[in-house]
């Protein structure tokens, strides 16, 4: 009972003060005395008949006296109220913050004329508001924050140096205003682990909330969205109390479920074709833009700094960047800096890129992006050749292929090797590494070669007769785990036929075929299909010299087995299939009936103009003689109309035709038999391993070999060499362009591993970074700081390992970067047992990554929508700037019905009531009510018309007779 008054003893007062009025009135019925006058006897009727009206009346103001002390004493003693425990909180309390510091909280917009952004709008919640509530709670408060960027590090650090008063507000307020917003992104399901190991700590009995400020943009809750309610359900269920508040601007309304958000435009990637070039020679820079925003954006122009200088010569536009789309174009660029001695870290060159004209809102950390290039004064590319008595000859292996990089490209030093010496050569100087019709590889190359690839370095591979497939496939291929993509049949083609031959030559069909369209964009052939717009070209001018290749020899790869499914596997070209067409006449002639059984409905009249002629001539084909099989191919190929797009008119209404549920049956047999005639073996296949890269091509280099001089192919010496020397060169570029780890964000892992009795176990650190914010006369500020040196991690073998079992190799994990830039990474390789005589006790080696703001998901500014929050959120309240009601609850402070306004009305009304009721009762009876209850007594009021009696008279006895 004295649990509903804040005030119980006030209250008792004022309950046995009620019982005043009542002795009060009490103590006037006694205080008078009883005289006896005859006069006033005629006057006993008349107060029988009044006398139960009087007492009433005597009641009610006793009553209403009583009830104004009522009031009183309820006021005094500040009566809670029946309920009003319900949804309040009288326990001591732990609040948690969780600040989101997110690059995309810098959301800048203009308030009452003033810039200001989603983080600052926090910061002052937290101070101004969330604070200053809890402080006027009854109970015990404590108040920390964790940025998170920073999760682990709350403050105050202290729990009991969190307690809520002025100068915690303060502190707080001066320790949120040394921060901005960091560049580092972090999930909210990462944030709320953080939030739920600190309660963990907060002692049995105390209320536990947690507080989360964040701009709930669209993009974090489509990735985590049920990882957050996960975690939302788990503080629940352990007792804590979650608000998000939605501190993005416009302030989120209810009526709105999808709130406005800002424009914006960000760099996404950018990305050097090569990690590694040779001075002064062109690469090629490709930049990803994407605009996040809702409208359409032409003519945006990126330009460059290296190494902090504005490059004029390098420079991009994107004609139009539609609204909520991507585009990627590209440029050619040149370095000129490479290292030296006293400078070895100047081989790394910044490249940074930088919207010309930023927008005028959204984000600006996105705006710029930075990459990193090695630039050496040559590359070296490492050959080790099948025939060393051939090398440098024309009917050698290598010939064709060291013509090629000696006379075509600039910047290439040729460098040659025997097999046996591939064990213990170091490759790290090499970007490439060639093996050109080598039997086979003894373990210890084989192991040497996984590692030059899995740390960014590539491998080209060119078969030839020498090659012992059953040694290739086991040590190489590995059932899928070696670099080598895929396992070699037992032995290669046979010698082809004089009609084989013949057909061949009346087919003048490709003899180099793209196996999917989709390898336009793949890296190894991009720069093939690219057009003069930047944009994928449907042909190229290459594939004309395919016409002319012929391909007599090959190691004829099954489309069978693991590497089928390995993603990382791709096979790029292929050769038409020579089978002789009669194999296929049945086939095509079963095909042909099951579509003329579908396409007879009215809705495929106008698809049967541009069928019937080719159904025809699929059924006829395969039953002539002489005609190759490239025929039938290019006849499905028109009926399928999903590989080529040649403009013709009928090329829609067919893709229209098949796409009916009518032919779903159908179209894949069409497809099954399409292909089978179309393509061949594979010729040229491609593998991304650990950092670096493979390819192969199942036929040789050019070279002539025994018996009889025989020449595997004339690709590279042939009508059809311009292709070979476009294909090569793109293969090398392709293969010198892996080690750089692709797009990493500022707090995700770079990982590396180096060999344990090769190197030391530390790695001294730099920073290298340009600030084109503070660009003057086209000049950034470029810094390269030095950072701590650090430990490499040096894992034990497993606990089964043989005793002589080599250690595994030292890590390098980084996961601390913060600033954007390139981080470079110096290492000491130590001299190994199969060096050469004459090889440094140590030598310097050297990493380099780059990180950046991740624009990719911080860019995106869209909001989440409002129900689509409800599903993710458990049901945890979500709030906006604007509406701050919902802080009277948070205050945790106990309403009593003395800040209620109808108390005081009421007790007014009664203290008017009670006057009015006593001035009423003060008044003596009035004669007209008199006359109606007693007229006996109403008539000795009533004036008389005779004189008085005189005094004599009066004197005189009662009833004396005249």
């Amino acid at each position: 009972m004295l649990s509903l008054f804040l005030n119980p003893w006030t209250f008792l007062a004022g309950a046995a003060l009620i019982g005043a009025p009542i002795v009060i009135h009490l103590i006037n019925r006694i205080r008078f005395r009883r005289v006896q006058w005859a006069a006033m006897e005629f006057l006993l009727k008349a107060q029988k008949r009044m006398r139960r009206r009087k007492i009433l009346e005597q009641l009610l103001l006793l009553l209403l006296r009583c009830l104004i002390v009522f009031l009183v004493g309820l006021l005094l003693g500040r009566f809670l109220g029946c309920n009003s425990g319900q949804g309040k909180e009288t326990r001591a309390t732990t609040h948690l913050v969780i600040l989101d510091d997110s690059p995309s909280m810098a959301d800048v917009w203009r308030d009452e004329g003033a810039q200001t952004d989603a983080f600052a709008v926090g910061k002052r919640l937290i101070h101004e508001k969330l604070m200053r509530a809890a402080g006027e709670a009854a109970t015990a408060q404590t108040f920390q924050v964790m940025r998170a960027s920073e999760l682990g590090k709350p403050f105050p650090a202290k729990p009991e140096d969190a307690k809520v008063n002025a100068a915690a507000i303060e502190a707080m307020e001066g320790h949120l205003a040394q921060f901005q917003v960091s560049t580092v992104r972090r999930s909210l399901r990462d944030a709320l682990d953080a939030a739920k190991a600190h309660m963990a700590t907060v002692p049995a009995g105390e209320a536990k909330v947690i507080h989360v400020l964040s701009d709930l943009r669209n993009v974090d809750w489509a990735e985590d969205g049920q990882a957050v309610n996960d975690k939302l359900t788990e503080l629940k269920d352990g007792g804590a109390t979650v608000h998000l508040i939605d501190v993005a601007p416009p302030a989120r309304k209810p009526d709105r479920k999808s709130p406005p958000f800002t424009d914006n435009v960000a760099i996404v990637e950018v990305k050097p074709r090569n990690r590694v070039v040779a001075a002064n020679q062109q690469t090629e820079l490709e930049v990803r833009l994407k605009n996040y925003g809702s409208t359409d954006l032409k003519e945006v122009r990126v330009e460059f700094y290296v190494n902090g200088e504005m490059r004029r010569d390098i420079s991009l536009v994107v004609p139009s960047l539609p609204a909520n789309q991507e585009r990627v174009a590209t440029c050619q660029a040149t370095f000129t800096q490479v290292g030296t001695r006293e400078k070895p870290l100047d081989r790394f060159n910044l490249v940074t890129a930088v919207l010309a004209v930023p927008e005028p809102g959204g984000l600006a950390i996105d705006n710029v992006r930075h990459a990193v290039v090695e630039v050496r004064p040559k590359l070296q590319v490492l050959v080790v050749d099948g025939r060393v008595d051939k090398r440098d000859k024309q009917d050698g292996d290598s010939f064709y292929l060291r013509r090629l990089f000696i006379d075509s490209f600039g910047g290439i030093e040729w460098v040659t090797t025997e097999l046996p010496k591939l064990d213990g050569l170091d490759l790290r100087p090499f970007t490439t590494v060639y093996l050109l019709n080598v039997p086979t590889l003894s373990p210890g190359a084989v192991t040497n070669l996984e590692q030059f690839v899995s740390n960014g370095g590539g491998v080209g591979v060119f078969l030839g007769p020498d090659v012992k497939p059953d040694e290739y496939t086991a040590r190489m291929y590995k059932g899928g785990a070696g670099f080598f993509p895929v396992p070699l049949p037992a032995k290669f083609t046979d010698e082809l036929k004089p009609e084989q031959k013949t057909a061949r030559e009346l087919a003048f069909g490709k003899r180099v075929i793209l196996r999917d369209p989709a390898n336009r964009q793949h890296p190894a052939l991009s720069a093939i299909y690219t057009n003069e717009r930047g944009g994928t070209a449907k042909d190229s001018e290459v594939e004309r010299y395919f016409l002319f290749t012929n391909i007599d020899f090959y190691w004829p790869v099954a489309r069978r087995g693991g590497w089928r499914e390995d993603k990382l596997v791709r096979e790029l070209y292929c050769m038409p299939n020579e089978k002789p067409i009669a194999e296929f006449e049945e086939r095509a002639r079963n095909l042909v009936i099951e579509v003329k059984k579908r396409y007879n409905e009215p809705k495929f009249e106008k698809a049967r103009k541009y069928l019937d002629p080719l159904l025809r001539q699929i059924q006829e084909t395969p039953a002539q003689v002489g005609i190759p099989l490239s025929v039938l191919a290019r006849y499905l190929d028109q009926l399928l109309c999903d590989q080529i797009n040649d403009g013709d008119e009928s090329e829609p209404v067919l893709r229209d035709f098949w796409s009916q549920p009518e032919l779903a049956e159908v179209r894949p047999q069409a497809t099954a038999l399409r292909d089978e005639a179309k393509f061949g073996d594979p010729l040229y296949i491609v593998k991304e391993f650990g950092r670096g890269r493979v390819a192969v091509m199942t036929t040789d280099a050019g070279g002539t070999h025994s018996p009889g001089n025989k020449q595997w192919t004339d690709w590279p010496s042939g009508k059809g060499s311009p292709g070979w020397v476009v294909v090569v060169s793109e293969m090398q570029k392709y293969l010198s362009g892996g080690g750089a780890e692709g797009n990493l964000a500022l707090g995700d892992r770079f990982f590396a591993e180096f060999e344990a009795t090769r190197y030391k176990p530390f790695a001294a650190r730099h920073l290298l970074t340009a600030d084109v914010a503070k660009a003057e006369g086209g000049r950034a500020l470029l810094t390269l700081k030095p950072l701590t040196d650090q430990v490499l991690d040096q894992p034990a073998n497993p606990p089964d390992a043989a005793p002589d079992a080599p250690r595994r190799p030292l890590q390098l994990a980084y996961t601390d970067a913060r600033v954007p830039g390139a981080y470079l990474f110096s290492l000491t390789r130590l001299k190994g047992d199969k060096d050469p005589p004459g090889t440094p006790a140590e030598q310097p080696d050297y990493a380099a990554v780059a990180f950046n703001v991740d624009a990719m998901r911080e860019g995106d500014l869209r909001r989440a929508n409002t129900d689509d929050l409800a599903q993710w959120t458990n049901k945890a309240p979500i709030h906006n700037t604007e509406d701050l009601s919902w802080l009277d609850d948070f205050k945790q402070k106990p309403s009593d019905m003395s800040s209620r306004r109808w108390l005081y009305f009421l007790l007014l009304l009664v203290l008017i009531a009670e006057q009015a009721w006593a001035v009423r009762m003060s008044y003596h009876t009035k004669p007209e009510d008199l006359e109606a209850l007693a007229p006996s007594a109403a008539a000795a009021f009533q004036p008389r018309s005779t004189p008085l009696p005189t005094e004599a008279a009066a004197d005189e006895p009662v009833g004396a007779g005249a």
